[in-house]
């Protein structure tokens, strides 16, 4: 199973499964074109009623895509599980924690880094 899981992260998914909900994913060449409601420009957007992440990657590394997808999922665990710390968490709060998940991922060659 761990084979299985570290050959579907090393490249870009179209699709992961948080806590039991499949969201597509979609990857977009400007950050603006990633806020589905057209407020901004943003690395990363989950769209909880669609199940969807729209992720910016124009030339991103993979280090940064999966920082950004964690982040997105992040969002995605405290909204399906309300989990209020999450919920009311700052950006600034949940870049942090994805940054150490990403990091630990990396670390523990969970995902593989990209070579440069």
């Amino acid at each position: 199973m761990l084979v299985m899981f570290k050959e579907l992260i090393m490249n870009k998914p179209t699709e992961l499964n948080i806590l039991g909900i499949p969201h597509k994913i979609t990857y977009h060449d400007k950050p603006s074109d990633v806020d589905s409601r057209g407020r901004g420009s943003f690395w990363g957007e989950i769209d909880h009623w669609k199940r969807a992440i729209r992720i910016y990657d124009n030339e991103s590394t993979i280090n940064d895509i999966w920082e950004t997808l964690i982040h997105e999922v992040i969002h995605g665990i405290g909204d399906i599980m309300h989990l209020e710390f999450l919920e009311n968490a700052k950006d600034n709060d949940i870049d942090l924690l994805a940054l150490a998940l990403t990091d630990f991922l990396f670390r523990n060659n969970l995902i593989k880094l990209e070579k440069e």
